[in-house]
C-alpha cells in the first residue's frame, strides 16, 4: 500500500463524479472526458488507497464499502470546490447572474419583460439560456433555473412563481371556420377535441392524456393526427399557422390571445400541483445579483412567491 500523504485531487474529483452517478459513461459526460479516462483515473486512486472503490457490473459500478466511506467524507468538499473552481473559470462576479430557463417561459413571459430588468439593474450582467434540459448545479454552469415542478427540492433554494394554467389553444381561423360552432358557441368541448387534429410537446409527455382525464374523459392516447414537437415554445409557433390544437400554459400566452395570433379552444383549464419556481443551489444565498433578480421578479403583479 502507498503510504503518500496526499491524494491527487484530479483522482479524488473523477472519483466523486462516478460515485455520484454509478457509472462511468455519465460521470464522463459530466466531466467532458471520455469513460476510459474516468475508468483509468479511478484505477489510479485504487491503487494508490491499496483497495478497490467500486465493483464494476455490467452497465454500471456498485461502490464498495470502502469506496462508499471515500465518497460521504469528501462529496461535500468536492461540491464546494468544484462550485469556486467553476465561478472562477466563468469569472464570476457578484454582478452577473447565469440563468436556465424553459423557452416558453423565456418567449412568453421573460423577454418582453427583460428590458425593465435592465433599466432596474444596469450593473448585472443577466445571462439567460433557454433549455429544457434538466439542469445539475455542480456541473453545469448556471447560477439560477426557473423550471415547472412541485417545489420538492429539498436541497435547492426554491421559490414559487405561480401555478401552471394549462389550456388547449388554436389559430382563431379554426373556431371561425367550424360551422357548428358559428352556430351556437365560440369553443370545442373537451369530447370535440379529442377528434381534432393535436400537437404534443415530447418535453411533458403524456399531458393530452392528463387534460383529458382531468376532464373526466377516458382518451388513451388523445391524438388525432399527433404532431410532436420538442417544447411549448415550438408548438406556440405551429399553432399560429396550422388548424391542430396544443396544449400551453396560459400564463405564457396572454400576448398572443389578446393580438389574436392565438384563441382558446375549451375552456377546461388542466391545473394541479405543479408550478414554475425559481431555483439556485444554496451557494446562492451569498450571490447579490440573484437576490436582486428575485426582488424583480417579485415586483410583478402576477407573481407571487411562495417558499
Amino acid at each position: 500500500m502507498c503510504m503518500q500523504n496526499r491524494l491527487p485531487l484530479n483522482n479524488l474529483n473523477t472519483f466523486a463524479a462516478a460515485a455520484e452517478h454509478l457509472s462511468f459513461q455519465k460521470a464522463a459526460e459530466s466531466l467532458y472526458v471520455t469513460p476510459s479516462a474516468v475508468s483509468h483515473q479511478v484505477r489510479n486512486l485504487e491503487q494508490i488507497l491499496g483497495h478497490k472503490l467500486f465493483d464494476r457490473l455490467d452497465k454500471r459500478v456498485k461502490l464498495t464499502a470502502q469506496g462508499e466511506r471515500l465518497f460521504n467524507d469528501i462529496r461535500a468538499p468536492i461540491k464546494q470546490l468544484n462550485e469556486a473552481s467553476r465561478r472562477a473559470f466563468r469569472g464570476l462576479e457578484d454582478s452577473a447572474l447565469a440563468l436556465s430557463v424553459a423557452p416558453v417561459f423565456v418567449t412568453g413571459w421573460l423577454l418582453p419583460r427583460l428590458k425593465d430588468f435592465y433599466s432596474a439593474h444596469p450593473d448585472i450582467n443577466l445571462s439567460v439560456i433557454a433549455t429544457t434540459d434538466m439542469i445539475n448545479f455542480e456541473s453545469d454552469p448556471f447560477d439560477a433555473a426557473i423550471r415547472m415542478g412541485k417545489g420538492d427540492w429539498n436541497d435547492l433554494l426554491s421559490y414559487r412563481l405561480f401555478n401552471r394554467e394549462i389550456v388547449a389553444v388554436c389559430h382563431p381561423s379554426l373556431l371561425e371556420n367550424n360551422e357548428k360552432l358559428q352556430a351556437n358557441k365560440k369553443q370545442f368541448t373537451p369530447l370535440e377535441i379529442s377528434n381534432q387534429s393535436l400537437v404534443s410537446n415530447s418535453s411533458m409527455p403524456g399531458l393530452w392524456k392528463e387534460w383529458f382525464q382531468s376532464a373526466h374523459i377516458d382518451i388513451r392516447d388523445g391524438t388525432r393526427g399527433n404532431l410532436q414537437l420538442q417544447n411549448s415554445a415550438q408548438v406556440v409557433e405551429v399553432l399560429q399557422t396550422a388548424d391542430s390544437i396544443g396544449l400551453i400554459d396560459r400564463n405564457f400566452i396572454k400576448s398572443d390571445i389578446k393580438s389574436g395570433r392565438l384563441a382558446i379552444a375549451c375552456e377546461h383549464v388542466l391545473q394541479g400541483d405543479n408550478g414554475y419556481y425559481l431555483t439556485a443551489p444554496k451557494s446562492a444565498e451569498s450571490l447579490p445579483s440573484f437576490w436582486a433578480f428575485k426582488d424583480w421578479l417579485g415586483t410583478h403583479s402576477d407573481i407571487s412567491f411562495e417558499t
